[in-house]
């Protein structure tokens, strides 16, 4: 099965469960004030700054899986910014949030949870997304820079979606500055919980 099917799969088989889990305790599920309810994501990347080198392996290893053997900065799904003053680098990585505002702002479903590989995390169907960015800009309002991107060559928008359960970045890291973190109870990060951007 290639990626694209698989990530297809992913939220049909998310949207086909999602009825009963509110009430069948198929997921650990939040529930927010105004009624509606989210999976928790049950893995996420996390990074130590401390160790990172700037290599860029990370980069490397994500756009060869996910793109087909192309290579770039701008095609991998985790961001490495660099500390100009200072001369540190920061990777950047999808916190999988808890309450995902893309997901939400997303006006054509394409963004679903990945049940089957028991990450939970938040993916998006790519060949529904239609390019529109809302996902990226509503990212943007809590996370910078947004961790969506937008993949120009072929109009659409991609994400971190843990590379099903084994992501290439944490396995090729040299430095063991990403790790996988993972609860089966679920886990509470990104939004609400953190944001990068200040409340004004």
């Amino acid at each position: 099965m290639d990626r694209r099917r698989f990530v297809r799969t992913c939220i049909l088989s998310t949207t086909a469960v999602a009825g009963s889990a509110a009430v069948g305790g198929l997921f650990d599920v939040l529930t927010f004030p105004d009624g509606h309810k989210v999976a928790l994501a049950r893995a996420v990347i996390l990074a130590d700054a401390t160790l990172c080198s700037g290599c860029r392996v990370c980069e490397v290893a994500c756009t060869n899986f996910n793109s087909q053997g192309r290579n770039g900065s701008s095609l991998a799904r985790l961001i490495l910014d660099k500390d100009y003053l200072g001369g540190d680098y920061r990777p950047r990585t999808c916190y999988q949030c808890a309450d995902p505002p893309c997901l939400e702002a997303c006006p054509v479903s394409a963004l679903g949870v990945d049940r089957p590989s028991g990450t939970y995390a938040r993916v998006i169907d790519e060949r529904a997304c239609i390019g529109c960015r809302k996902c990226l800009e509503a990212c943007a309002r809590y996370f910078q820079p947004p961790r969506p991107r937008f993949e120009a060559g072929a109009l659409r928008v991609v994400k971190c979606h843990l590379c099903f359960g084994d992501p290439q970045c944490v396995r090729h890291c040299p430095m063991g500055a990403l790790r996988l973190e993972r609860s089966d109870g679920g886990l509470m990060i990104g939004y609400p919980v953190l944001r990068e951007v200040p409340v004004t």
